[in-house]
């Protein structure tokens, strides 16, 4: 590996698993610091990162650390950050001010990606995608995680995008930035925490080995990766009509409250954990692990792929 700049820090198991041409996972932090509730957030951070190394890969979670964007946090790192009270939430766009002035963060899908691939990870794996906000028609509001999705060459997984989000909106965003998607064993873009719904974009696959193949094909003929949505598992999904009217209700709490954009996911998720008496947070520890355990699946299948390819 290429000398890092110096706001640059890679762990070093995550450098010598690259160096070697061993699988690697990606994941971001702010799912941890912002998505989920303390002490939860650690253990589930723990879970996930587990079922990466039980399937043969090596987790990378990135973070900002002390002014220094870190791909790979220890577990010291990862307890200091699920027990930090407030966290800056770092989307790729904030990368550069949060060096500069050496501040602590938690970045997103869009900033994680970034890191990520600068040096070389090829697989990431989060819970959902940003996207379109609700009411977007008289406030536009779109994640910079599909902006980045349209550059990044890592192959993402993900349960859909955040249920938070106007999801028919965000799946047009979807096909018109030719974002390329694959729904694994599904016909239905998984909807988070709730059942999927049919849609006119994508295509099937059902097989870490399929997947992986789709992503190289989207590399050489697209330009970008390829985002594997999976749905959260069966046993721990929850019924569409209750998350819409839970949503509908923290929606109004979040208006008479004045929350921003920055602040309106974690509101979200908090509301819908409180109205739920907790049983989104169950599908959520659910989808995170079954998404980590895909993940470094798909990367091992790359890893055999690349491996094939003659000197």
């Amino acid at each position: 590996m290429k000398n890092l700049p110096n706001w640059l820090e890679i762990d070093p198991e995550v450098r010598g698993a690259l160096d070697s041409g061993r699988p690697v996972v990606a994941l971001e932090s702010s799912v941890w610091a912002l998505g989920l509730p303390r002490p939860m957030n650690l253990e589930v951070a723990l879970e996930t990162c587990a079922a990466i190394r039980d399937r043969g890969a090596v987790p990378a979670v990135v973070g900002i650390r002390e002014g220094k964007a870190r791909v790979g946090l220890s577990r010291a790192d990862l307890e200091a950050l699920c027990g930090r009270q407030e966290t800056d939430k770092i989307g790729v766009g904030d990368l550069p001010g949060v060096l500069l002035h050496e501040r602590h963060g938690a970045t997103t899908v869009s900033a994680s990606l970034k890191l990520a691939r600068r040096v070389g990870i090829e697989v990431f794996v989060t819970g959902g995608l940003g996207g379109v906000h609700p009411e977007w028609q008289r406030h536009l509001d779109i994640s910079s995680d599909l902006g980045e999705l349209t550059r990044t060459r890592c192959l993402t997984v993900c349960s859909g995008v955040k249920s938070v989000l106007d999801t028919p909106a965000t799946v047009e965003m979807i096909e018109t930035l030719g974002i390329p998607l694959a729904l694994y064993r599904t016909d239905h873009f998984p909807c988070f925490f709730a059942s999927g719904f049919e849609i006119g974009i994508g295509f099937r696959v059902d097989s870490p080995r399929e997947a992986a193949a789709a992503h190289r094909l989207a590399l050489e003929a697209v330009g970008c990766g390829l985002v594997v949505a999976s749905p959260a598992p069966a046993e721990s999904r929850i019924p569409t009509a209750d998350i819409t009217e839970w949503l509908r209700e923290g929606l109004l709490r979040a208006e008479l409250e004045n929350r921003g954009a920055k602040e309106l996911t974690p509101f979200l998720l908090d509301y819908l954990a409180r109205a739920s008496d907790g049983a989104t947070l169950e599908t959520y520890r659910a989808l995170l692990v079954s998404n980590a355990a895909l993940g470094a699946e798909i990367a091992l299948e790359l890893a055999d792929m690349q491996a094939e390819v003659p000197a």
